[in-house]
C-alpha cells in the first residue's frame, strides 16, 4: 500500500509545492531568470519566517535567505542550501500551520496596501 504524504494547503502533488522554488533556484544566473522566479523563492522564505518559531533554525535560515535574495548578483552557492532546507521544512508541516502563515502574510499585505 502506497503511503500518502499530506502537503500544505491540501495539495497532494509534491511537484506543485516544491517545483516552483526548485525551478527558480536553477534559474539563478541564467538569462531566463525573471521576477517570478525571485517571487517564488521569497514566498518560501516568508512562509517559513511566519510559520516557524522565532529564533529556530528554520526561522533563521529563512531570514538569511530573504536577505540574500535582496542582494545582486544572487549567489547560487549561498542560496541553494537555504532554499532546499526551508522548502523541505515547509513540506513536512501540517496543512493548517502553512495555511495560517499564508493567511497572516496576506492579511499583513492587505493592511499595508493603501486604500484607493
Amino acid at each position: 500500500m502506497k503511503k500518502r504524504k499530506l502537503l500544505p494547503l491540501g495539495i497532494k502533488k509534491r511537484t506543485t509545492t516544491e517545483l516552483p522554488a526548485l525551478i527558480a533556484l536553477e534559474a539563478i544566473g541564467k538569462p531566463w531568470f525573471c521576477e517570478a522566479h525571485l517571487t517564488d523563492l521569497m514566498a518560501v522564505s516568508m512562509v517559513c519566517q511566519v510559520a516557524a518559531e522565532p529564533g529556530s533554525e528554520v526561522h533563521n535560515a529563512a531570514c538569511e535567505l530573504f536577505e540574500l535574495l535582496g542582494r545582486e548578483p544572487l549567489e547560487f552557492s549561498q542560496i541553494e542550501p537555504l532554499v532546499v532546507f526551508t522548502n523541505d521544512w515547509v513540506q513536512r508541516q501540517p496543512n493548517g500551520r502553512i495555511q495560517d502563515a499564508i493567511e497572516r502574510l496576506m492579511a499583513q499585505r492587505m493592511a499595508d496596501t493603501p486604500a484607493p
